[in-house]
């Protein structure tokens, strides 16, 4: 293993935590996170059967999502000994699922609900904040080099998620790559279940965005090339750019390296302001990111991992007996 692994996974604390967490994460081949994914497809094929009057594809994906609920009985069929291909497809499987439900969510705010809940967060951002601060951030600070910095900022979600991830796939422990990949995937699965019930459009769609010097960096380019291809109506409050990149420094410290944690900590903090100064979210939805993702991670993440233990035991004494 890497310096970077080997540093993350020697104190005694942490491996308990990881040897818990091998033993106790799977029943007859599933894992809570594949629990978790055919749960949430559930939930979709049940909303999707409500929008079949609406939409000529809402029947399709029905079908897609009741199949996808199944996947733990697949699994069980499935045996122990994979090739490395397909374990690694059997690993990955709940992260891909995140692109095809965030894709989803747009269509779903459209057909589902008639308004947002934006004049309530508004007047609750406006409350404490005394203002909408992404009507002021960026027109008071635009000048190109500190624009840049928070696109690139902004841009950096996407590292703060993606490689810590890659790193426990390639090289983490099964203890890591299980609890990364659980925690992951619930965080995702927490924001969208708001989006869908409770959805708030946010400044990017609703406000006349800042026009100025910012408009010629690089990095406000790219941000603008990925906003056109990926974002989704409804998916403001709360932010998940802000809960996910709070995740990933969360489990920095819980199986990564000190300075890999305090970067992605940096990473996670950059994103938090920049969701703001880029007119994406107001600033409600950032305070909302961040105690979203404690609030999973340190009390419904355990209770979850607790009830799964609980029924592994059951498991295990009823096939003893």
């Amino acid at each position: 293993m890497s310096e970077l692994g080997d540093v993350a996974l020697t104190t005694p604390d942490r491996e308990v935590r990881a040897a818990g967490a091998t033993a106790t994460l799977e029943i007859d081949g599933v894992r809570l996170v594949d629990r978790l994914a055919a749960v949430y497809n559930a939930v979709l094929a049940v909303v999707w059967a409500i929008l079949i009057p609406q939409w000529s594809l809402a029947a399709l994906l029905f079908l897609v999502h009741a199949a996808a609920a199944a996947m733990p009985v697949l699994l069980r069929r499935t045996p122990q000994r994979l090739t490395r291909p397909v374990r690694i497809l059997r690993d990955i499987y709940p992260l891909l699922w995140i692109t095809a439900w965030w894709i989803e969510l747009d269509s779903i705010r459209r057909l589902l609900h008639d308004a947002n809940f934006d004049r309530v967060i508004g007047e609750l951002d406006r409350a404490i904040f005394g203002t909408h601060l992404d009507q002021i951030f960026l027109p008071s600070l635009n000048d190109l080099w500190f624009s840049e910095l928070m696109y690139l900022a902004y841009f950096v979600y996407y590292l703060t998620v993606i490689v810590p991830l890659l790193y426990a796939l390639l090289w983490g422990t099964a203890a890591m790559k299980r609890d990364m990949t659980f925690r992951v995937v619930l965080i995702y699965v927490a924001c969208f279940v708001v989006y869908i019930a409770f959805p708030v459009d946010g400044p990017h769609w609703l406000t006349e965005h800042f026009q100025g010097p910012h408009q010629a960096g690089l990095f406000y380019r790219i941000e603008q090339l990925l906003q056109s291809g990926g974002a989704a109506l409804g998916c403001s409050f709360p932010s998940s750019h802000v809960a996910a990149s709070t995740t990933m420094a969360i489990l920095g410290f819980r199986w990564l390296s000190k300075p890999a944690a305090y970067a992605l900590t940096v990473g996670a903090v950059g994103v938090i302001v920049s969701t703001v100064y880029t007119q994406n979210h107001y600033a409600i939805d950032s305070v909302a990111g961040i105690i979203w993702a404690f609030w999973i991670q340190w009390t419904v993440a355990p209770a979850l991992i607790h009830w799964w233990e609980c029924r592994r035991g059951a498991a295990a004494a009823a096939g003893s007996s």
